[in-house]
């Protein structure tokens, strides 16, 4: 039988070239687990604020610094609410500090008046594209009649209405997308692996190898 005697360190105890290699080994420890759902759960919140329903299963991401990479996410949308929130940047109840350049929608107020009455039935939705990432919008009236006539005029404005509501869907897309990506980076940063291995009290042999399993080891051989 033989006694092997080893000193171990913690993370600030190891010389320079040793913490780069416990920080190499360790580079996925903050993203080893569904790392993205607050980012979900936050990016929900924010946009509930402009009456826009995100449907948590349909969020999806892909990232990062790949070609193709990208999100999508797909939403019920309060129009009237949301025209509401562009105009009073409503999401700084919950996000004081957050910009949007949303543009205001240029559909005749008529048409907007039939709209917010709920004079013309609809379901506008944002829906994340099935092969790739993106959003696309639907305002979910195909056509105007009224009193047996087809309004062609209304529906060239419902069409502008589609295309704004789109644009400030692909701006929250991007939002969506580059929070996931700012999030990503700061888990995978030596600052943050640096804190968690502290934190988690992890131990190293002095050339920065992990220890923690001899430590688990020589508890079970103490056991028995």
């Amino acid at each position: 039988m033989k006694t092997i005697t080893l000193k171990l360190y913690n993370f600030n105890q190891l010389d320079k070239e040793a913490r780069q290699k416990a920080l190499t080994t360790y580079q996925d420890l903050n993203i080893g687990f569904d790392w993205w759902d607050d980012e979900f759960e936050d990016f929900i919140e924010l946009c509930s604020y402009m009456g826009i329903a995100v449907n948590k299963e349909s969020i999806k991401f892909r990232g990062f610094y790949s070609q193709g990479d990208g999100s999508g996410f797909s939403a019920m949308v309060d129009i009237p609410k949301l025209v509401n929130a562009v105009a009073n940047q409503s999401w700084k109840d919950y996000a004081p500090m957050q910009e949007f350049n949303f543009d205001v929608p240029q559909t005749d107020r008529r048409v907007m008046a039939l709209v917010s009455g709920g004079l013309l039935p609809s379901e506008p939705q944002i829906i994340s594209r099935s092969r790739q990432f993106g959003v696309v919008t639907n305002v979910g009236i195909s056509e105007v009649i009224r009193d047996g006539k087809t309004h062609d005029n209304i529906f060239e404005e419902l069409d502008k209405l589609e295309e704004w509501l789109r644009s400030v869907a692909e701006i929250l897309n991007r939002h969506l997308y580059t929070s996931l990506e700012k999030q990503y980076d700061f888990l995978t940063s030596d600052t943050a692996i640096k804190e968690s291995l502290l934190t988690n009290e992890y131990l190293f042999t002095a050339d920065g190898r992990s220890a923690n399993h001899l430590v688990e080891l020589n508890k079970r051989t103490s056991k028995n």
